[in-house]
């Protein structure tokens, strides 16, 4: 068990640590020129950028907290070698959405220049606040169609679904729960994120309902979406619910025996967003960061090292994985920064606040 968790932890820290294949890709640096050439916008955004001469984010995928590859790319497909790209490591969405919130009252430059949240904090952020700029995304990028909200306030950058993550090693096929409510009979250690993550859409069961599960489940302890490597290494046999099946595969590609299914029909797909500050101190590099990471290049990049693309753009990995688990009868709720919207009731904090309660009151 300890060899799996130090390659685990090996392979992780290690994932930013580029090699000349991730640092260059010539066929994405051709489309990128040959969008150049046919969007007068885009080339006005990146003379704008190289003015600027900077981004700042405050930014932090959950399977690649280090996204590396992904700047070098942007940099590269733009002719931005000069951009002094500056990150803070953030992950937590709620907190760096209550410091753009914060800056946007104070009057004060965005610390960040781009957004990530997930889609109830986007909207939340967007919807019912001052702090995100509306902008035109599908004039300047065409690409980025099916990908923009409504109220033109963000765009999606990929799609995540969880449900059950499991140790292959200690949860044998036969003894796989196929509900919810088997998962309660399993009788094996099984950890929880202390956030309730998941649980609020749980099976398409009412308010009461959910609460009576969380009060029959009893989780043998709490942690974050990213560590996984606590349930490969045996000290909990599954996470239930787990943040998201791509955090599970880019573990599970460095050795690590986990697995993730479904358990809950109707389940529910969720999306990171991103969204332009008001505020942001450099805000051509900003419209360029987040158009171009909707790009099929960027997306390619995306599923090929976080495990997870935007399901609504052409040729998504992540749509084909929902689509093997709809062909078996599961029902997918495509839970975006409008369905928030639309669906107040599902995202009422007083009941988020009651099932954390729940959860943690052990």
């Amino acid at each position: 068990m300890k060899k799996i968790v130090l390659v685990v932890m090996v392979a992780l820290a290690t994932a930013g640590c580029s090699g000349p294949e991730q640092r260059g890709d010539p066929a994405a640096a051709q489309a990128a020129q040959q969008r150049l050439a046919t969007h007068p916008t885009l080339k006005t955004l990146v003379e704008g950028a190289k003015r600027e001469g900077a981004l700042n984010l405050n930014w932090g995928l959950h399977a690649r907290p280090n996204s590396d590859y992904l700047f070098d790319a942007f940099k590269q497909a733009y002719g931005l070698n000069d951009l002094k790209i500056t990150v803070t490591p953030v992950q937590n969405f709620n907190a760096n959405a209550a410091k753009l919130l914060q800056e946007t009252k104070a009057g004060a430059p965005a610390s960040s220049d781009a957004l990530l949240a997930s889609s109830e904090v986007m909207y939340r952020t967007g919807a019912g606040s001052d702090a995100l700029a509306a902008v035109d995304w599908e004039q300047i990028a065409p690409w980025a169609k099916g990908a923009v909200t409504s109220d033109r306030k963000a765009v999606a950058l990929l799609t995540q679904f969880g449900e059950f993550t499991y140790h292959t090693n200690l949860i044998k096929p036969e003894e796989l729960p196929k509900t919810p409510q088997d998962l309660l009979k399993l009788g094996k250690p099984i950890a929880s994120t202390p956030f309730a993550s998941g649980f609020a859409q749980l099976g398409g069961l009412d308010k009461a309902g959910i609460r009576t599960y969380l009060g029959q489940f009893k989780p043998a302890g709490l942690i974050g979406c990213a560590e996984l490597n606590r349930v490969a290494s045996g000290e909990f046999a599954g996470l239930w619910m787990s943040c998201g099946k791509h955090l599970a595969d880019v573990f599970k590609d460095t050795g690590a025996p986990l697995e993730t299914t479904v358990l809950s029909n109707p389940t529910s797909a969720s999306f990171y967003y991103m969204g332009l500050p008001k505020n942001a101190a450099h805000p051509n590099a900003a419209k360029l960061w987040i158009t171009w990471l909707v790009t099929p290049e960027a997306q390619k990049l995306l599923f090929e090292h976080e495990k997870a693309d935007n399901a609504r753009l052409p040729g998504s990995g992540t749509a084909k994985q929902i689509a093997e688990y709809e062909a078996k009868g599961i029902t997918f709720t495509h839970a975006t920064y409008d369905y928030v919207g639309q669906n107040p009731a599902l995202y009422d904090t007083a009941f988020k606040d009651e099932l954390v309660k729940l959860l943690t009151a052990r």
